[in-house]
Parts: C-alpha cells; structure tokens; sequence
C-alpha cells in the first residue's frame, strides 16, 4: 500500500466520531435483561451478531441462559447513543456513559436483570 493511501486511512480513522451508548441484551423467553454502557456501540453490537453466528455468548452472565434457551432467544438492543465530543477525555467519557447507564438502570427498573 502506498504511504499516501495509509496517511489519508490513518486521519480519516483519527476523525472518526466515537459514538458510544448503552444496550441491552433480551431474553425474548425469560424476558430477562443485561443492560451495559460502551464506549463503542456499534463494536459492541457486532460483537453481539457474530457471538450469535458462532453459538458462543458474549458474557459470562447470560451463558447458562444462552445455552438452555439457544442464541436465537437473545436480541440486541441500542437504548442510547452518546457522542464523544472532540474536547472529552477517553475518562471524562466512561464517566458520562456509567452516569447514563444508571439513568437507564433507574428507567428500566421494573424488568428483571441478569
């Protein structure tokens, strides 16, 4: 690859937008939830879809479920998105998504979790 071609994909990953959220994991059979923040969404979902293609779950919290009920019984839901402005800290942002993860915890406090 020319060095060109690899400056002009370095800056254009470093311009990225980082958008980060919280999601959940459903049990559509036990109507269980597993709601989590991440500093990447849409990583996170994808690490989700190819955890169900496999047959492998993604955490240790729902494994047993996963393996009683099947992938198929699990869906991913995105409750919130949050944007990473350019001036916040990887830290500062962590920190803004765990404060949203306990607003959606307060929100959804009426399901059962894992």
């Amino acid at each position: 690859m020319q060095t060109l071609q690899k400056k002009e994909m370095k800056k254009a990953y470093q311009q990225k937008k980082t958008i980060g959220g919280i999601y959940a994991i459903q049990n559509t059979k036990t109507n269980k939830w597993f709601v989590r923040e991440s500093h990447n969404i849409a990583a996170s979902e994808n690490l989700f879809q190819f955890s169900k293609k496999i047959n492998d779950c993604p955490e240790q919290k729902l494994k047993q479920d996963w393996l009683q009920y099947g992938s198929e019984c699990f869906c991913f839901i995105v409750l919130e998105e949050l944007e990473k402005n350019e001036q916040q800290t990887r830290k500062s942002f962590n920190e803004d998504l765990k404060e949203l993860l306990q607003i959606w915890l307060e929100k959804l406090s009426e399901k059962i979790f894992y």
